[in-house]
């Protein structure tokens, strides 16, 4: 099944996702540290991936701050063993399993406090 629905929400392992969360990378992922929006979440026959958990489909923001494009460029010149520059890193079409990516807002809501 495919969820690409602004606020259609899928629950996986005790945790609702809605399309259009706020999510931040976490470090079970070479994008780790980088907020994003969940686009799209893939199951079953949809899937892109062999993965056995569902496909998450994500959009990440480019880091703002210099030392952390570099530990970016670090990060995928190890991975792919090759030098790699931002602009050779894709941050758009990412697919992401659920234990790489945590909620930050849930439900595209924010919420200020006084």
């Amino acid at each position: 099944m495919i969820f690409n629905r602004n606020g259609a929400t899928f629950t996986y392992d005790n945790v609702t996702y809605t399309i259009g969360d706020r999510i931040m990378a976490t470090g079970g992922s070479a994008y780790e540290g980088l907020f994003g929006t969940i686009l799209e979440i893939r199951t079953g026959n949809d899937k892109s991936t062999d993965n056995d958990t569902p496909d998450f489909h994500c959009e990440f923001i480019p880091p703002a701050l210099p030392a952390e494009v570099v530990a970016l460029e670090i990060r995928f010149s190890a991975l792919y063993r090759q030098k790699k520059v931002l602009d050779e890193i894709s941050l758009d079409e990412v697919i992401m399993a659920p234990e790489m990516i945590r909620v930050i807002n849930p439900n595209g809501v924010h919420s200020i406090t006084a």
